[in-house]
């Protein structure tokens, strides 16, 4: 699928935040090809406080969209929820993102860098480049969770290392672990887009560095992860996604977090430490350490 010149249809739906999980579930086995909740969004204030959150969905242009979104309002007992349908071509999407996204440092010591900006004069040479089009899928390394798990992996990853990355998004987790020297990493997301952008965005690191950087990005969710095969001792687990999720998938969670080396978990508001904290001592029952920041919370464990 060529999706740089597909033309999407785009929802945005208001709605309550604590059904915010089950719409964005029924959209996406509906065949949604990304999603991204607004109150979570990268370079946006999260809000911990209202009730309601705007859902952004898009589907491919053939999809019959217009009848199809009252229709999944009223199958999930929410036909009052107001939407909005339009069309976006994903060029001009890019095109306008390229007017506002630009170079910056995303932690002490990677920049991350669009192809359109890598010869911007305030990136410090001695920053490692992470070179990224975050397009429609979520990472584009603005976000609180995603530059604390990049911290992460820059002291955590090792040349033995399989990284996998779990709701992987623009793919910039797993290709930072890359960029530190991680021997392999497995990217899944359940979003078509998520998938095929990370995948763009590590061939354009290869192109950059004329290395071959092994990983391996697909659509997927946590059932994926029982068709890797990986040594425990020499696997670091990341992802960064939202409670909810964690906690909906806590067996194949708990099966990932005792076969790893190395973990790290994150996208976790600073206002749910009370509840997911102990959850995820139930699953571990060993400690681990936290790091917060902007109110967002990394939970993680690694060896020294």
């Amino acid at each position: 699928m060529n999706y740089i010149q597909t033309v999407f249809w785009q929802i945005e739906i208001a709605a309550p935040k604590d059904e915010a999980h089950t719409i964005e579930e029924f959209f996406l086995k509906a065949g949604a090809q990304s999603t991204f909740e607004l109150l979570y969004a990268e370079g946006q204030t999260n809000n911990l406080v209202e009730d309601n959150t705007n859902l952004y969905f898009f589907f491919s242009e053939d999809f019959p969209a217009k009848a199809f979104i009252p229709m999944a309002l009223a199958t999930l007992g929410l036909p009052d929820l107001p939407f909005k349908v339009s069309q976006v071509k994903y060029a001009d999407y890019l095109k306008e993102f390229e007017k506002t996204f630009k170079a910056f440092a995303l932690t002490s010591k990677t920049a991350l860098v669009p192809p359109w900006d890598k010869e911007n004069p305030e990136i410090s040479p001695q920053l490692k480049k992470l070179f990224l089009v975050p397009g429609m899928a979520f990472g584009t390394g603005k976000h609180a969770t995603t530059q604390l798990m990049v911290e992460f992996l820059e002291e955590t990853v090792t040349p033995a290392d399989t990284v996998i990355d779990m709701g992987s998004g623009s793919g910039i987790l797993a290709i930072a672990a890359l960029l530190y020297g991680a021997k392999e990493a497995y990217g899944y997301d359940v979003e078509t887009l998520a998938a095929e952008s990370a995948a763009t965005n590590l061939e354009i690191n290869r192109l950059e560095y004329q290395k071959e950087f092994k990983a391996h990005f697909a659509v997927g969710d946590f059932s994926s992860l029982s068709g890797i095969s990986h040594d425990p001792r020499n696997t670091v687990f990341v992802a960064n996604i939202l409670p909810n999720i964690f906690e909906a998938n806590s067996v194949p969670l708990k099966a990932a977090l005792q076969n790893c080396r190395a973990w790290a978990l994150s996208g976790i508001p600073v206002a749910q430490d009370d509840t997911f904290g102990p959850f995820l001592k139930s699953l571990t029952g060993k400690d681990f350490a936290k790091r917060e920041k902007d109110e967002w919370l990394i939970y993680y464990a690694a060896p020294g």
